[in-house]
This record gives structure tokens, C-alpha cells and sequence, in this order.
């Protein structure tokens, strides 16, 4: 047993109160200190049997330094992994996310969101896939069209309103049997 760890290992459990509480002061937690101070223990312990032992100038200020290293290591960890919570609500949207009648509502959503834009006249409809599909500004779908920007603005206002109506008066607006959205 080499004696620089073996020194090490006493001056642990003599002074384990004292650094327990510079640790939980620095970390904000007795009990993280606690478990750094365990792990410290353990890693002097295998330290002893695999590695010389060089000398060490203050080996309270080694030890301390020893179980900054093993706190840092261990808040690494903890912030690299997910909590069962995390990982249980994921799953969980993963689920709601694939469920059929999610699915099949998306769908009939979209239908009749794709069927209220083609009943729009033709000029109204380009007005709206360019300004809002295709992110075009006002002046350049004015340009494209050959009209003004203020036709722009009327035509995108009306054919946005047209698309709340249809929205509000379908199963898709808000699932709530036609009626559009809920009021209560």
C-alpha cells in the first residue's frame, strides 16, 4: 500500500467534515458533496493499487482539488443525460404525435385548408401562395402580377379572412363538431 495514498485516504476521513462543507457551500448541496467526497474515497482506493505515487506538495489542497475534478465530472454527466421525465414526456408525444386519429385529423385539416384555397379566385389565390407560401414581399407579388401593392394588401386581407370563415365553420377549425371554435 503506497503511503502517499494511504496519508491521503486518512486526512479524508480526518478532515471529511470540513470539506464536506466547503463542498456543499460551493455546490449548494450536502448531499452532492457527500457523494463527491464517497467517490473521492473510491478513486484514492484505486488509485493505491494501480499508480506510483508521485509526491504531493499539500495534499489537503490535492484532496480538495481531487473532488472539484470528480464534481465537475459528475455535473458534466447529469447535464449530458436526460431526466426520466424528459425521456417520459417525449415518449409520450412521440405516441400522440403517431396515433392514427391524430393523423387521419391532420389530414382532413389540411384537405380542407387546401380545398378553401383553390375555391379562391385565381389572382387571390397567387397573391396568397406568394405572400404567405412563398414568403414573397408585397412589392414583388405586386410586380409579378402586374398590379398595385395596395391590390396586394386588399386581396391577401380578403383571402385571409375568407380562410378564418372557412377554418371557424369546418370539423377542422378547432374539432369541435362544425360549430368552428370553442366560445366557452
Amino acid at each position: 500500500m503506497s503511503e502517499l495514498f494511504l496519508a491521503l485516504r486518512r486526512l479524508l476521513v480526518d478532515d471529511y467534515h470540513g470539506l464536506k462543507e466547503r463542498l456543499g457551500r460551493r455546490f449548494g448541496s450536502f448531499d452532492f458533496a457527500t457523494e463527491v467526497l464517497h467517490e473521492a474515497w473510491l478513486r484514492l482506493q484505486r488509485a493505491d493499487a494501480g499508480t506510483s505515487a508521485t509526491a504531493v506538495k499539500n495534499p489537503r489542497s490535492y484532496l480538495y482539488r481531487v473532488a472539484l475534478n470528480i464534481a465537475a465530472d459528475r455535473r458534466r454527466s447529469e447535464r449530458s443525460r436526460l431526466a426520466a421525465a424528459d425521456v417520459e414526456a417525449i415518449h409520450l408525444r412521440a405516441q400522440d404525435d403517431l396515433d392514427p386519429a391524430r393523423i387521419a385529423e391532420a389530414r382532413l385539416e389540411l384537405a380542407a385548408l387546401a380545398g378553401a384555397i383553390n375555391a379562391m379566385p385565381e389572382r387571390r389565390r397567387a397573391i396568397f401562395v406568394a405572400a404567405r407560401l412563398e414568403g414573397l414581399p408585397y412589392k414583388m407579388i405586386a410586380a409579378r402580377l402586374g398590379v398595385t401593392v395596395r391590390v396586394v394588401d386588399r386581396e391577401l386581407a380578403i383571402a385571409l379572412e375568407h380562410l378564418s370563415k372557412i377554418w371557424e365553420n369546418s370539423d377542422a377549425g378547432g374539432g369541435t363538431g362544425g360549430r368552428g371554435p370553442s366560445r366557452t
